[in-house]
């Protein structure tokens, strides 16, 4: 059976980390009795008549209704920690401990966000290696954070309904190699990441209402390659003067090589941190091993897939950090969406020829009985061909 983390669950520990006065406070209300007395008598009941609670703090009224012994769980563990004299690390913070405390394999965070709200997602949450599915529809989410690439056991992400473009999806996306469903519907995509065709566990991609079907970006369909590739000129701004340590540069080439530096055991936990931390100032190449600042010019790539995952053509966006590589990317991606093209093509003619065929044939046998052409049931032929190419996987779903 699934462990659901939800999201008042999440709402409520992070405003208990970020005040912890507030925390300290519902302890205090349950300090006077003992363990033993928590135990038999918590109850929602119980909790309401330690007072009344603020609308402003709606997640704990949930909390306490939908799962008061979780709640009480970690209630007493901080209890005893205090009397053991047991500190608190630094960062470790109440959502870990309860997230450490359960087996969660599925996190249902929906629409826990308000548009203007601060919608930073805890690195916690995607520190739990045995969620499978992730759920983050109606968050108003502008980017996606790099940690979700710790996430080695995810099926299925669900980011319906927020603001997200192509750049908000990090590349450390690929570090998910059991992604099989992504929901991308509703965003502000002008196309698909280009990293996701380097993801082979993929079978679904649900992309409808970005940008009214991707129409923006199919203006380049039929246009030479030399249009698919798109100069970014970059931020036009100064490096910063102050020189970077060493372990700052290294760093920048470990993302560069596009290594899971998150599963890699040559990695300690500090520097897979420091990756993460420093990871959203560099674009990756989607070619070479090279990662470029942001700030920096490069080249947007657009290329088609033809069909994509068994279903319809679709568009993708690349990121290259050189003209070379940008051909690179562009030159083979033409090459196949105009092979398959022509394959289809070639499909749909041999399928013309055979009713042709089969019909004349019916026709001649009739004229060969009654000397005309008789009214007969008309003869059971197959299907046209689709755009369904059985060596791709998948199907994005319109």
């Amino acid at each position: 059976m699934a462990e659901i983390f939800h999201g008042f669950e999440l709402l409520l520990l992070k405003k208990f980390d970020k005040h912890p006065e507030q925390w300290r406070d519902l302890k205090q209300k349950l300090s006077n009795k003992s363990n033993d007395d928590l135990q038999e008598s918590y109850s929602y009941v119980d909790l309401l008549m330690l007072g009344n609670i603020p609308q402003s703090m709606w997640f704990l009224s949930v909390a306490l209704h939908n799962r008061p012994k979780y709640l009480l769980q970690l209630i007493l563990q901080d209890l005893e920690r205090e009397r053991t004299g047991n500190v608190r690390r630094p960062g470790e913070t109440l959502l870990k401990t309860y997230m450490n405390t359960y087996n969660f394999t599925e996190f249902h965070l929906d629409s826990i966000f308000k548009y203007g709200e601060d919608n930073t997602l805890p690195k916690e949450i995607f520190k739990c290696p045995n969620v499978k599915l992730l759920s983050l529809k109606y968050n108003c989410l502008d980017k996606i954070p790099v940690d979700i690439g710790r996430m080695k056991n995810l099926r299925f992400l669900a980011l319906t309904n927020n603001k997200l473009q192509v750049q908000s999806i990090p590349y450390s996306l690929t570090f998910c190699r059991k992604l099989k469903t992504i929901m991308l519907d509703n965003n502000l995509l002008d196309a698909l990441p280009g990293f996701l065709l380097k993801m082979p566990a993929i079978r679904t991609v649900h992309r409808h209402g970005n940008h009214n079907y991707f129409k923006s970006t199919f203006m380049w369909y039929h246009t030479d390659v030399g249009y698919r590739i798109i100069p970014s000129e970059g931020a036009h701004i100064d490096s910063e003067r102050n020189p970077k340590p060493l372990q700052f540069w290294a760093a920048k080439t470990v993302i560069g090589m596009k290594i899971d530096f998150f599963e890699d055991p040559n990695f300690s936990v500090i520097l897979q941190d420091y990756l993460s931390e420093i990871y959203h100032l560099f674009k990756v190449c989607h070619y070479c091993s090279g990662a470029s600042f942001r700030y920096q010019p490069g080249y947007k790539v657009i290329t088609f897939k033809n069909p994509y995952l068994g279903n319809t053509c679709v568009p993708f966006q690349h990121w290259a950090c050189s003209i070379k590589c940008a051909v690179a990317l562009e030159v083979p991606a033409r090459q196949e969406q105009i092979a398959a093209a022509t394959r289809l093509d070639d499909l749909y003619e041999e399928y013309i020829e055979e009713c042709q065929t089969m019909f004349s044939d019916v026709q001649a046998r009739h004229s060969a009985l009654c000397g005309c052409i008789c009214t007969s049931p008309p003869p059971t032929i197959r299907s046209p061909p689709t755009t369904t190419n059985h060596s791709n996987r998948i199907c994005v779903v319109s």
